[in-house]
């Protein structure tokens, strides 16, 4: 017996950045993953021959929901972004497709695709069989056998490597350094910053396999922490034992699983014509049906199409300008015509830039005004420059400049000390490291680079690099910013430098904590010794130019050049002023409201305690859920998956309304104290020494309406809607002679619905000077619009966005309090 475990999940992904985002020609649905998807299946038939032949195959794919890990860690994967909006409807065409290619199509709720391989392959190798999974997940290295009967087989085509990669127990000890059977010891020390398995921070993949070579588990090694001779390491292991017990829980995959299929329905069977080409005839994929028509000695048309599949979505799909681009590519080429040369030119660019070896040993550090003549001269010879600034935090309105890093070229890079405290020569740190040069004569030298108009300056997230630049006076004029190219490309999906040179050039790139470390012993960069810093700073130029290499010329392949050279590049220095500048708080309305709110919160305490008998942490769910729900016997209560009595604000409002007074005492202490925490107790402690003012973070790429988001601290949230909030707004002052101005495009978003849906009702209300919102209100609530209460008019104002945005009759039933055939019938 061979069984072939097809990563199904793995596929569907890697299909869909890989190739152009398709659409089905008759309504537009996305193929572009299911083409993908179902090309890579069949040439897996094809590469598996001879004695690589399976008898056995499934594709094993993750079921989209909660999984048992979540009740071991909350936090387990939170961090990951949703899938892109055109995925989606493309789930369900994938398991159709398996189906249509003859294979089982396997998914459990409850559980991840890897505990159902684990769990097929333990059954097969019970059953004397060899097991290939087909899949680069280093997950799932844990299951590699030494006598070769279960391997890994990587399909993904990576530069200087043989097409198909079989991962073995020698692979796998290159990249954990231990044998497979140890692979979840060294996952649960290092964690997984992908899936968010926290590990014991400090400690990598290095490190981890050098402790468990030594003491054999986890559980030996937490035991044996007193025989370690390091004493930060020994601290993070004691102070961490229960996240790392955790942790090896989160990465243990299960060989148990309840599969239902048992291990003889996998039996490959061969390809029926009468399932795949009612399939393929419904996703209209002509080219791929002509192809297995002629292979499969069968006529294609003979099938109609697959009527379920081939019917038109509920709702279309919309695309940006670079989908469609890259749609109407697809039909050219398969209509015989030509690809477009930008399409052509950014595809043979990805390729030509991959493989270009990345090698640390060709970077040079630049010491001196002689070395950093050549740097300049370089680039103005080239004409561009990959550039980044290193500092000593991430905030760039109190960081220090430590370095800055060059790159001409893929391959070459360069790193300019000039503010480390700690180097080769300078083991005990405290002072000037040697072999810097002085800052003031390295930026004067710098400056007219900078401000040139003709040499263009490649950045990933200028805006951080603007705001330091700045304070130092530099002026940067005519740059990129390839994070900015990839959000205009690509939505917010990529937001690191590791997350796109992982993703479109295949390597990860030094983390920054393996040279600063994690937790209160974290150092700054300055600290850092000059030759590894360098090797960190070149290489983040060096991958810079890569990846601006690769996503530049995407920009003119999918029609997305106007969107980034006008809105979204323009938009990187207009924020980077507003941050530098700041905005005043005055700390004595800040002062007077702590206070007050501290005695009202001090006084609905009290109360709480009276109402419910006793003392109690307040801001304890536990405690709270033990006082309403076990001793007072409160209805509506329900627990959560740890047993714990849920007391959120859903619960408790709806205990509020129905008059219990302790509920609403709740709420409003937890009110008050937001407001103290996030705000009134905060906001001081943001207020910069250097300008007596609180200067906050815009990020342009992080949002996928294309709206800014403002964080550390937030100040697009200010309370407004309670006169508890308005008072805090009054702490935002203007300087004398000044003034604070508030301006809003009056209802965009309804204005853009009128206009693109064409409805005519909303056009003439606009072209009347109607208030929509209110007539909403008046309708729905009876009330009459003149003189409306803005409490009334703001109910009706989230109504009318919930009802755009996709709001189901039950949540709008919910929202409103009313039947849900009511809310229907409204919608």
């Amino acid at each position: 017996m061979h069984l072939v475990l097809v990563d199904g999940s793995g596929f569907i992904f890697r299909a869909f950045h890989a190739l152009p985002q398709l659409t089905r020609k008759s309504d537009r649905l996305p193929v572009g993953s299911v083409i993908g998807f179902c090309n890579m299946l069949w040439k897996l038939g094809e590469d598996l021959k001879g004695e690589d032949a399976p008898t056995h195959m499934a594709v094993v794919f993750d079921y989209s929901s909660k999984t048992f890990r979540d009740e071991i860690y909350a936090d387990y994967k939170t961090h990951r972004p949703p899938a892109p909006e055109e995925l989606v409807p493309q789930f369900p065409l994938t398991r159709a497709a398996t189906r249509a290619y003859g294979l089982p199509s396997i998914e459990m709720e409850g559980y991840e695709a890897d505990d159902i391989i684990a769990t097929y392959t333990a059954l097969a190798r019970d059953a004397g069989g060899k097991v290939t999974i087909v899949s680069s997940d280093k997950d799932l290295m844990q299951l590699v056998e030494p006598d070769g009967s279960v391997r890994l087989l990587d399909t993904i085509p990576r530069p200087g490597q043989p097409a198909l990669r079989w991962i073995g127990a020698d692979e796998v000890r290159e990249k954990f350094g231990v044998s497979p059977d140890k692979v979840i010891e060294v996952q649960a020390l290092c964690g997984d910053a992908v899936d968010n398995v926290p590990g014991v921070p400090g400690i990598g993949v290095k490190t981890a396999a050098e402790l468990i070579n030594t003491y054999g588990d986890i559980e030996t090694l937490l035991a044996s922490t007193a025989s370690i001779k390091q004493p930060k390491r020994r601290q993070a292991l004691e102070e961490n034992a229960e996240l790392a017990r955790i942790s090896k829980q989160l990465v243990t995959l299960k060989h148990d699983t309840p599969v239902e299929l048992p291990l003889e329905d996998l039996r490959r069977q061969p390809i029926e014509p009468g399932k795949l080409f009612p399939f393929l005839n419904a996703m209209e994929f002509v080219s791929v049906a002509k192809r297995l028509g002629t292979l499969l000695d069968a006529d294609p048309t003979a099938w109609p199409p697959d009527p379920e599949l081939a019917a038109k979505p509920a709702e279309p799909v919309g695309f940006d300008n670079s989908a469609r681009a890259e749609a109407r590519a697809a039909r050219q080429a398969a209509e015989g015509r030509a690809e477009s040369a930008p399409v052509v030119h950014a595809r043979l660019e990805h390729a030509r830039i991959k493989a270009i070896p990345l090698d640390h040993s060709k970077y040079e550090i630049i010491r001196d005004a002689e070395a950093l003549t050549r740097w300049i001269e370089a680039i103005y010879a080239q004409g561009y420059v990959a550039t980044d600034t290193e500092t000593t935090g991430l905030d760039n309105q109190t960081a220090d400049l430590v370095g800055i890093s060059f790159s001409t070229a893929p391959g070459n890079g360069a790193y300019l000390p000039l503010g480390h405290t700690t180097g080769a020569n300078d083991l005990l740190g405290g002072g000037h490291a040697e072999g810097q040069m002085e800052m003031r004569q390295a930026l004067d030298m710098l400056k007219p680079v900078f401000a040139d108009r003709s040499i263009l300056k490649i950045f990933h997230n200028i805006k951080y690099d603007l705001g330091i630049l700045a304070r130092y006076g530099v002026e940067v004029r005519a740059f990129d910013d390839n994070l900015l190219i990839s959000y205009a490309l690509d939505g917010p999906q990529f937001n690191t430098m590791g997350e796109l040179s992982e993703h479109w050039l295949g390597h990860t790139g030094i983390a920054i904590k393996e040279l600063l470390g994690t937790g209160k012993n974290q150092k700054t960069f300055a600290e850092v010794p000059i030759a590894d810093a360098a090797r960190y700073a070149a290489e983040d130029s060096d991958l810079t130019i890569r990846l601006w290499h690769v996503l530049k010329p995407r920009l003119v392949a999918e029609n997305m050049t106007t969107l980034y050279e006008t809105i979204e590049r323009p938009l990187a220095p207009v924020l980077a002023r507003m941050e530098g500048r700041g905005i005043t708080v005055d700390r004595q309305i800040l002062s007077r409201l702590s206070g007050d709110f501290a005695q009202r919160a001090a006084a609905l305490e009290a109360e709480a305690y009276e109402l419910a008998g006793g003392s109690f942490n307040l801001g304890s769910p536990k405690q709270l859920g033990e006082i309403l729900f076990g001793r007072m016997g409160l209805p509506g209560g329900s627990k959560t998956k740890t047993g714990q009595w849920s007391t959120g604000a859903d619960v408790l409002e709806e205990l509020a309304a129905q008059g219990i007074a302790i509920a609403r005492t709740i709420v409003d202490w937890r009110q008050l104290t937001k407001l103290m925490g996030t705000y009134t107790d905060a906001l001081p402690t943001y207020i910069n020494p250097r300008t007596g003012r609180v200067h906050t973070t815009y990020s342009q790429h992080s949002v996928l309406t294309g709206r800014l988001s403002s964080n550390d601290p937030n100040l697009q949230n200010i309370p407004v809607r309670t006169e508890d909030g308005r008072k805090i707004r009054t702490a935002f002052v203007a300087p004398a002679g000044k003034l604070l101005i508030s301006a809003d495009y009056s209802q965009i978003e309804l204005r853009v619905l009128a206009h693109i849906a064409d409805i005519q009702a909303l056009k003439d209300a606009f072209e009347e000077g109607l208030d929509i919102h209110a007539m909403t209100a008046s309708e729905m609530f009876g009330v009459p619009v003149e003189g409306m209460p803005s409490e009334i008019r703001r109910r009706a104002k989230a109504i009318n966005f919930g009802i755009i945005y996709g709001i189901s009759a039950f949540g709008l039933a919910n929202h409103l309090g009313i039947e849900r055939a009511e809310a229907g019938e409204y919608i």
